[in-house]
C-alpha cells in the first residue's frame, strides 16, 4: 500500500526511480526491491517523502497531530 501511494507521488513530480534511488545513495534496484517488497524503514520513508516535498504525518483522533522530518 505505502509503495503504491509513493510510486503515485512520484508519477504526479516525473521522478524516476533513478532519481529517487540517487537521492537516498542506493542503487535503482535496491529502490525497486524495495517497492516490490513494500520494505521501508520510517527514516527511508520520511526522507523519500522530504525529497517529493511531502511530510509523514501521524494523527490520532483526539486531535494530536505529529509530522515528521529528516531530521528525527
Amino acid at each position: 500500500m505505502t509503495s503504491r501511494k509513493i510510486r503515485s507521488i512520484m508519477i504526479q513530480k516525473n521522478i524516476s526511480i533513478t532519481q529517487l534511488a540517487k537521492n537516498l545513495g542506493i542503487l535503482p534496484q535496491s529502490l525497486s526491491n524495495k517497492f516490490y517488497r513494500n520494505t521501508f524503514t520510517v527514516k527511508e520513508l520520511i526522507t523519500i517523502l522530504d525529497y517529493l516535498d511531502c511530510k509523514l504525518v501521524i494523527e490520532s483522533g483526539d486531535d494530536m497531530r505529529i509530522v515528521l522530518c529528516p531530521d528525527d
